[in-house]
């Protein structure tokens, strides 16, 4: 039989369901080549599928849509089937069935991790800075044993400084990352705060642009939200694009504006400084 009535009889199969995917895969990796010379790219196109994400039947429901396609065109004889149609739909459902059960199972998932955070988190609901910290200026560091209960502390106090409206103290507190885009000053830093996460506006310039220039940063203590301000923030020590000196990476979400929770967010690396000794360095604030 030569290659083109094998072929025909091939694509016959594939249209009736006489076909199973083994023996039309084996069949049309010997041959693709081949039969890519002798046909058009519009037709070796729709035969050339690749494997489907949903099963078996749903690839060889492409392919027999490609079959078909070439039989007509042909004027080939053939006679229709839809075994794999109604497999291909089943396989839909059950992989629409099985999307749905790992995206509860990843809500359940991320449930539970909300939950253990704000068990850990707990303590600092009700924190009250320490009066010789409220006065202390300058680089904070933390000892490098230090957990993320230490580090969300210098946080609130970092938060409580803008509230207060003391840019340069905040600013003080941390160093300055030296890949910022920015070169961060206070009067920056406060930019950012009053254009909701666009620094580099004078208040007239974002009135005029954005129709306000009024937001304040205000205590994250006295927020109604602050159990999900707190237990929001994220630390994480999976980003490849981390210093060599930093060990995680913080998204403080959520910073608290006018009374309420927005979407402005401060970013910082946690960086060590020395064998014992660690603090963190500021990145940006901004809207994600």
């Amino acid at each position: 039989m030569n290659l083109e009535q094998e072929f025909t009889d091939q694509l016959i199969r594939l249209a009736e369901c006489r076909i199973d995917v083994a023996t039309w895969q084996n069949w049309w990796t010997l041959h693709a080549e081949e039969v890519k010379k002798r046909i058009g790219c519009g037709d070796y196109t729709f035969l050339n599928c690749v494997p489907s994400a949903f099963g078996s039947d749903t690839y060889m429901a492409k392919c027999q849509k490609g079959a078909e396609r070439y039989l007509t065109k042909n004027a080939i004889p053939f006679q229709h089937a839809t075994l794999y149609e109604e497999g291909a739909d089943n396989e839909r459902k059950l992989y629409v069935e099985k999307m749905e059960q790992q995206r509860k199972m990843q809500q359940e998932e991320r449930q539970r991790e909300y939950e253990q955070k704000k068990r850990r988190r707990r303590v600092l609901y009700d924190y009250q800075i320490p009066d010789e910290n409220k006065i202390k200026t300058g680089l904070r560091t933390l000892p490098a044993n230090a957990d993320e209960i230490d580090l969300i502390k210098l946080l609130i106090e970092w938060t409580e400084y803008l509230a207060q409206e003391k840019y340069k103290e905040a600013l003080e507190m941390f160093l300055l990352d030296e890949n910022n885009e920015l070169d961060w000053t206070p009067e920056l830093l406060e930019s950012a705060v009053y254009t909701y996460g666009c620094p580099g506006y004078t208040r007239e310039e974002a009135e005029k642009e954005f129709g306000s220039a009024d937001y304040k940063v205000t205590s994250v203590l006295r927020n109604p939200d602050r159990e999900e301000i707190i237990t929001g923030i994220d630390i994480s020590s999976d980003f490849g694009w981390m210093g060599k000196d930093d060990i995680a990476v913080i998204h403080y979400e959520n910073v608290p504006l006018n009374g309420k929770m927005s979407d402005l967010t401060a970013r910082f690396f946690v960086r060590r400084i020395s064998d014992a000794a660690l603090t963190l360095a500021f990145i940006d604030l901004h809207v994600m």
